[in-house]
């Protein structure tokens, strides 16, 4: 069988893994959550953009492209922050 140093070597690895998975599984949530956002927001853009000042319309395009890019990395915290 497996001596109690392996079994231990085991659990904390297992215990490891598991934080991982959970900051993984967070990190895709986050970004889900930004892509859902950037997908509505361009799309009522889209449809009453031209209701919008330009300089609106600018703020809005820029934080689009800032949480795209937040997106695209891999820090939750940052995606968070732009959503």
């Amino acid at each position: 069988g497996l001596s109690e140093d392996e079994i231990q070597r085991m659990v904390k690895d297992a215990e490891a893994n598991a934080e991982e998975d959970k900051k993984a599984r967070e990190l895709a949530d986050a970004r889900n959550q930004a892509d859902a956002l950037i997908h509505s927001t361009k799309k009522a853009l889209t449809e009453y953009g031209d209701k919008l000042d330009a300089g609106e319309k600018e703020k809005i395009e820029a934080a689009i492209k800032e949480l795209e890019d937040a997106a695209r990395g891999g820090d939750k915290t940052e995606i968070d922050a732009k959503v």
